[in-house]
């Protein structure tokens, strides 16, 4: 397989190249933050400043984007929020979850969370925060790596070889040089999640942050993959509570939610 991917996609004749470009535009949006120029979407999609503002006026005339009358700089419309409000209510597994996470992340005064896994990222489908005075702030629709988090590697343990060999040049792609150090690491912990049932990330995504994962059996036959991953700060969390407290709490919240 090819680590281009905009070469394979050149070669798809099915492939709308249109399309893809008026999706990597509102993919360059990011959680919290505020409206985007073209100069700055144009960086974010590597597509000429040109394309981006032809696209632009478009989603902004179907309602995808927003543009600020002050400025000229965009943001994310409703029909965007539209489509989100319908693409997380289609996963009953989130109805079923939520107040279950909310109870553990009360009794257990730590945060957690159920994402999907959307390339080599996860992107939160529901988050808990604990109560406790310190948390690890994420919001629904935040994206984490898959390879340095407890939650992704959650997700990539059990993936079937041919999919983690599809995964493999996306990967290869985003770590370059540091991709042969990132695919041990991976192996690893997926082997200790062979062995143990659970992932987990200490200190490695977030240096202050420490975290266990699991993912959920699929309700469905041929669902994404869904993973839960409880996560707090190292202060509050060292490394054996996480793994003989947290870590079979969690596996047991995932069998509550999937019996």
């Amino acid at each position: 397989m090819s680590s281009n991917p905009v070469a394979d996609e050149e070669k798809d004749r099915l492939f709308v190249g249109a399309l893809a470009r008026g999706l990597r535009v509102l993919a360059a949006f990011q959680p919290g933050e505020g409206a985007l120029s073209n100069q700055v979407l144009a960086q974010r999609t590597d597509l000429p400043k040109s394309t981006v503002s032809r696209l632009t006026y478009t989603l902004t005339k179907l309602g995808y984007l927003s543009q600020d009358h002050d400025t000229g700089y965009y943001r994310l419309g409703l029909a965007v929020l539209a489509l989100g409000s319908t693409v997380l209510g289609s996963y009953d597994i989130r109805r079923v979850a939520s107040p279950l996470m909310r109870d553990f992340a009360m009794q257990h005064t730590i945060s957690v969370s159920l994402g999907m896994r959307d390339g080599t990222d996860i992107v939160y489908l529901e988050t808990c925060r604990s109560q406790a005075r310190v948390s690890v702030q994420l919001t629904v629709g935040s994206r984490v790596p898959l390879a340095s988090t407890a939650i992704g590697r959650a997700c990539y343990a059990i993936l079937s070889p041919a999919e983690r060999a599809a995964l493999a040049p996306e990967l290869a792609q985003r770590y370059g040089g540091d991709w042969p150090a990132v695919a041990a690491r991976l192996q690893a912990s997926g082997e200790h999640y062979a062995q143990y049932g659970y992932s987990e990330s200490f200190g490695e995504f977030e240096r202050d942050v420490m975290a266990v994962g699991v993912a959920l059996p699929s309700p469905v036959p041929g669902m994404p993959v869904v993973c839960l991953n409880a996560s707090g700060p190292a202060f509050a969390f060292n490394a054996e509570t996480m793994r003989k407290q947290i870590a079979p709490a969690l596996m047991q919240l995932a069998r509550q939610i999937v019996p």
